[in-house]
């Protein structure tokens, strides 16, 4: 009986020690450079999500092609988020998730429009929503 849950134990550590996992179906590797070209940023779309917590909207951008830089060392083609709340107070964004705070109750309109420095023609379609903050 011994022997029996011995040779179980080590056959089933055994076949944990596989490296052979099981891959996602259709994830495919990365291609290209991580550095979007301005036709690839024209042709490509992206999609927001929000949500608010109190006076807060938390947002965050996806973009299939597009590449973020730093605020001091942008490089030609990194794109740049400018946000205006209510049509003022524009704020430009280095990151495709960010936060924007102090919002007072009541409707308000948020638009983002997506720019790559550098390469003026190289503009997104404005994205704008209403949200209400409680």
């Amino acid at each position: 009986m011994v022997r029996t849950i011995l040779f179980l134990l080590i056959v089933l550590f055994a076949a944990g020690c596989t490296n052979d996992k099981p891959r996602p179906e259709g994830i495919s590797g990365i291609t290209g450079t991580p550095a979007a070209s301005a036709q690839e940023l024209k042709k490509g779309s992206y999609s927001v999500h929000h949500f608010v917590k109190g006076n807060t909207v938390f947002v965050e951008c996806f973009f299939p092609n597009g590449n973020f830089g730093k605020k001091k060392d942008l490089s030609k083609g990194e794109l740049f988020i400018t946000v205006t709340v209510d049509g003022k107070n524009a704020q430009k964004y280095f990151t495709p998730a960010f936060s924007i705070h102090g919002l007072k109750k009541g409707y308000h309109e948020i638009s983002l429009e997506v720019s790559a420095h550098n390469e003026p023609e190289t503009v997104h379609s404005p994205y704008s929503w209403t949200v209400k903050v409680d």
